[in-house]
């Protein structure tokens, strides 16, 4: 059997609901079949996943008890591809995705490749307004280097990532984002957005996406001692110890006129309180070109800072425990 050119890593656990369209759409790529490798990495899956997998005749591996970036480490040591497609199992590629990514790689330098995903055309609000948030900076649709890309929709030079040590198995969260900092120090990041794919897992309600950023928001410190400081991941560092200093005052300001029976300070602090949230709103319905969805934008981000810094706060509690 010839090797091939693409090793394809899935990372799994529990996702019945999701794996047999990320499955299918592989298979229906606009590309020979016998090119391409997948790797499953199940994570000790309960439900009716591995019986999906088997339906579609997809072999894969159980490694139970492991974090995701485990699983891809070790989906990527058995990879045969000269490339690495890292794909989570909620995602849905779209036929011309493998041909668009290697594509990129005939650029000079070219390290890693992917795009931002979408979200299904029957999406909550929720859904479409925090994927507004994700590619207002790319609205233009256009291929450019940038920082860092999700794993969840990425191809990465295989020797560049061996080179350097793969993803960090200590981080829960926040793994692709270091994985490409140090990536970006052997090479250049595109973004293209010919490798589209659809993120149906996707927080679809408050009470999820409040879930999900506290969960994320578990790896941004710890990533920073992985790859070091950088000056560009300042404003996701520093909103949530904003939101802490800044609530802290507004409790202040709320008990001093609560004492003095006057409403004075209490407005002044809620209102720098909210200021990033606000700040960040108008900025991204700016790169948008819509102002439609500002009322969403500014709740999800200013429940996005609180989930972060609660994040910190239980991570401090934690380590005194």
């Amino acid at each position: 059997m010839a090797k091939p050119l693409v090793s394809f890593v899935i990372p799994v656990f529990n996702s019945e609901q999701y794996i047999a369209r990320c499955l299918r759409s592989i298979r229906n790529l606009c590309f020979p079949e016998a090119a391409y490798e997948v790797l499953i990495m199940d994570n000790g899956s309960t439900d009716r996943t591995h019986q999906l997998m088997r339906d579609l005749r997809f072999p894969f591996q159980v490694i139970p008890g492991v974090n995701v970036s485990i699983l891809r480490n070790r989906g990527a040591a058995l990879a045969q591809g000269d490339y690495v497609a890292f794909v989570d199992s909620d995602v849905e590629l779209t036929p011309s995705w493998l041909q668009n990514g290697l594509d990129a790689f005939a650029e000079k330098h070219v390290v890693a490749t992917g795009s931002f995903l979408e979200v299904p055309q029957d999406a909550t609000w929720v859904q479409k307004t925090w994927s507004l948030h994700q590619r207002s900076r790319h609205l233009a649709g256009r291929v450019c280097p940038v920082a860092w890309l999700g794993s969840a929709n990425l191809m990465v030079c295989r020797d560049d990532f061996l080179a350097v040590e793969g993803f960090n198995e200590h981080l829960e969260t926040a793994e692709d984002v270091d994985l490409c900092y140090r990536l970006g120090q052997r090479g250049i990041i595109f973004y293209n957005p010919g490798m589209r794919a659809v993120h149906w897992g996707e927080a679809p309600d408050i009470r999820t996406f409040w879930r999900k950023e506290v969960w994320r928001g578990l790896g941004n410190w710890q990533g920073v001692l992985s790859h070091g400081w950088r000056w560009d991941e300042l404003p996701s560092l520093g909103y949530p110890l904003y939101i802490i200093c800044l609530g802290i005052i507004f409790v202040l300001s709320c008990s001093i006129d609560l004492w003095s029976r006057h409403i004075r300070l209490a407005p002044l602090g809620l209102g720098l309180l909210i200021l990033p949230a606000l700040l960040l709103t108008c900025h991204t319905a700016y790169l948008a070109r819509c102002l439609r969805p500002i009322p969403k934008l500014f709740l999800l981000y200013l429940i996005y800072g609180v989930a972060r810094a609660y994040t910190v706060l239980k991570n401090l509690v934690y380590k005194k425990i």
